[in-house]
């Protein structure tokens, strides 16, 4: 018998736990109504492209044919009821009387569960996902998706109908083209343009749909019951429908496959790329096929690692939440090919693999980025962290500074270098580290060794003084994390960031046995240690000091601390003495806190007025930066300060900007409002806060037991306990 997908729950838009199909403990989540939330939830998983369906019941952005950088926008109702010579579109739309008149969504990505209220007599609700599992990179490289339409009669009378699945299918840009081939088979339809780029839509449990042309289901005219059209050979969009008849109060669960095959994408006018799915299947068929094996235990592998987080009392409802669903963000982002077109050596065997730092915003993959989005890499893809990892290598300059990023738009073999250079190779060195300590991981020591000693002979090139601390010129370009902030001489953000690094390249070295280099890695860092300290001033330490100008500035930056969060993270002794980073911590409580309902100011002034030097870098806020900050007082002792600061942070974005699908890089603290970025996977930090607010650090993340593991176990093929819905 079908049931309610979830529990709707009162109107107030608000985190809660309540009950929901497939799940034996309370989920957590918020309920949206149509139109809540900016967009919706992207169908997808990783590197195979996706397409939102976003909580109208219409699916919005779009890139599984290879329109990346920017998606494009379809806008178009997928499913409508046809019933008793009148049909109701699966959408809501204003002034639309054949339309959904309600529509509630909850998000849990990859599965976006929607229940519709219209005046049918027949009641239908839908389940779509596609294959993200933690642990499994291959089958979360699945390039389709699952649509569980559950229909039940809510009449007094035996209702006949037909359900249909309508599909715009790709433009005349993504197709190479505008005459299709078309297949029909005993589950659906395969629609092929020219270039040889494919989609398929198919019914999973039954035979013999009826198929057809593409139906707009959501033009103004479609009030009366629609019949099946024949597609001419231009028609790119096709329609699979479904028969039904319907005692009172029976159900039936109708699931269609969408699957797609477009393999190979352009990066330059001279270098296009193969999609890493093209290695597992040969056309959109093969897709279908595998979702018809698969769907069912894919289905309960999903909802058993989200249970495992759902079931995690000791962490708040809404973090759980957000752990589940900014996940979304690596299919929003990531590139993953097999090779490039000409063929590279280097990245074999595994390909080659980017998140791009926003596909709409600033379409570059970035290692800044990847410093705040890449712990669910580190913890559940390590090979896809190795794959990242190879090829910043691979690209490292004989001087040893790693670049920015991998290429622009869809490319991933033109490096960008120079901007940001202070903090790039220190970055590569600690997300090695990462990899490394993540299960004491030595292939990942062994392979990155020499280009993490390079990376950290040419960041120490930038000691230009020799006073142990990294020296910055804040022209022509920006060269630390606040790119659009000019510093001068030596900051307490970019040097606390490094001398952690410094003592982590120092293990590496150990362990690698150059015991030359990791003596002295330390001597550097005790250097630097003593020399940083002549920052302090008052309770807070300086953003900057130029000793050779005597230029400073005693603006207090928030994340100032970001070496002692770093410490912390890897399990390392306090970058900072204990009674200044109390001190520190005391003064952005009381300086930063109360200025913001909605997070805090990446700085302020000791008087708190705005620092007006930076542009939006010093006058706004980097919801990622405060989110360092929340756990660096969850470290020092003080969580439920540092929790307080990270739910409002994420309240902010959710509850009140409804970006909860479609995250910024920035937003102003005073109205809370998204003032840059779209689609940012730096919000993946989000995965650190569990380790914060239970003290635990990176190496001890993935034992045997801890939550990281038990998500892996969950989400194993023998692992999966909880039941699909009948």
């Amino acid at each position: 018998m079908v049931q309610e997908l979830f529990d709707r729950g009162p109107a107030e838009l608000k985190w809660r736990e309540f009950t929901a199909a497939g799940f034996d403990v309370p989920v957590c989540g918020v309920v949206f109504r149509a139109g809540q939330a900016t967009c919706g939830l992207p169908l997808g998983g990783i590197g195979a492209g996706c397409l939102d369906l976003n909580t109208d019941g219409a699916l919005g952005r779009c890139s599984i044919f290879n329109s990346f950088t920017p998606p494009r926008e379809l806008n178009a109702p997928i499913f409508a009821l046809g019933i008793g010579g009148k049909t109701w579109t699966l959408q809501k739309r204003a002034g639309a009387d054949n339309a959904a008149e309600e529509i509630y969504y909850w998000g849990h990505y990859p599965v976006a569960d929607l229940q519709f209220v219209t005046s049918a007599p027949v009641a239908a609700s839908l389940r779509a996902w596609a294959p993200f599992l933690p642990g499994d990179a291959i089958a979360s490289n699945t390039p389709g998706a699952v649509f569980e339409v559950h229909l039940r009669n809510s009449s007094a009378d035996v209702q006949f109908g037909t359900l249909y699945f309508s599909f715009p299918g790709p433009s005349p840009a993504e197709a190479g083209g505008s005459v299709f081939e078309r297949k029909i088979s005993t589950q659906g339809v395969t629609v092929t343009a020219p270039g040889g780029t494919a989609y398929a839509l198919a019914l999973l449990d039954e035979d013999r749909p009826r198929v057809g042309g593409y139906l707009d289901l959501g033009a103004a005219s479609l009030k009366d019951f629609v019949s099946m059209r024949e597609a001419s050979a231009n028609d790119a969009g096709a329609t699979v429908a479904v028969d039904f008849n319907l005692k009172p109060g029976e159900s039936r669960t109708i699931r269609f496959a969408l699957a797609w095959f477009a393999p190979r994408w352009k990066g330059t006018e001279y270098r296009h790329y193969l999609h890493a799915y093209s290695r597992r299947f040969s056309s959109a068929e093969d897709v279908v096929e595998y979702l018809t094996r698969s769907h069912r235990s894919l289905l309960q592998r999903i909802l058993s690692w989200q249970r495992t987080i759902y079931a995690e009392k000791r962490l708040p409802v809404w973090l759980r939440d957000q752990m589940v669903n900014v996940l979304h963000t690596v299919t929003e982002d990531s590139f993953w090919a097999a090779n490039s077109v000409p063929r590279e050596d280097w990245c074999e065997p595994f390909g080659i693999f980017g998140l791009t730092e926003s596909p709409r915003s600033v379409p570059h993959v970035a290692i800044p980025s990847d410093w705040y989005g890449s712990f669910p890499l580190v913890f559940f893809f390590p090979d896809l962290m190795a794959a990242l990892l190879r090829g910043y290598a691979h690209f490292q300059l004989g001087n040893g500074e790693i670049p920015l990023g991998l290429g622009w738009g869809t490319d991933l073999g033109s490096p960008i270098y120079h901007f940001l250079h202070t903090v790039n190779s220190a970055v590569f060195v600690e997300l090695v580290a990462r990899l490394w300590r993540r299960g004491a991981n030595p292939a990942a020591l062994k392979e990155f060794y020499p280009a993490v000693k390079q990376a950290v002979l040419y960041t120490k090139s930038l000691d230009r003084d020799g006073d142990g601390l990294l020296d910055l010129e804040p022209e022509p370009t920006g060269n630390q994390f606040y790119g659009a902030w000019p510093w001068p001489g030596t900051s307490v953000h970019t040097n606390g960031y490094w001398l952690p690094v410094l003592t982590l390249a120092a293990q590496m070295a150990e362990a690698y046995g150059d015991a030359a280099f990791a003596s002295q890695c330390r001597e550097w860092r005790a250097h630097g240690q003593r020399t940083i300290e002549d920052l302090w001033r008052n309770g807070s330490y300086l953003l900057y000091l130029d000793q050779a100008t005597g230029r400073s500035s005693d603006t207090v930056l928030a994340n100032q601390l970001v070496g002692q969060w770093l410490s912390f993270l890897h399990g390392l002794p306090p970058m900072f003495p204990t009674p200044r980073a109390e001190a520190v911590l005391d003064t952005v409580k009381a300086l930063h806190f109360p200025k913001s309902e909605w997070g805090i100011y990446n700085a302020l002034r000791p008087d708190g007025a705005i620092d007006p030097t930076g542009s939006t870098h010093s006058q706004g806020t980097f919801p990622a930066e405060n989110l360092c900050v929340a756990m660096t007082f969850s470290y020092m002792g003080r969580r439920a300060e540092g929790e307080d600061l990270a739910r409002r942070v994420i309240e902010n974005l959710v509850l009140r900007q409804g970006v909860g699908w479609d995250l910024p890089n920035q937003i102003n603290p005073k109205t809370g409002a998204v003032t840059f970025g779209t689609d940012f996977y730096q919000m993946m930090i989000i995965w650190a806060l569990p380790l914060a607010f239970s003290s635990e650090d990176i190496p001890t993340a993935t034992r045997p037991g801890s939550l990281m593991d038990r998500i892996l176990q969950a989400a194993k093929e023998n692992g999966a306990t909880v039941k699909q819905m009948a």
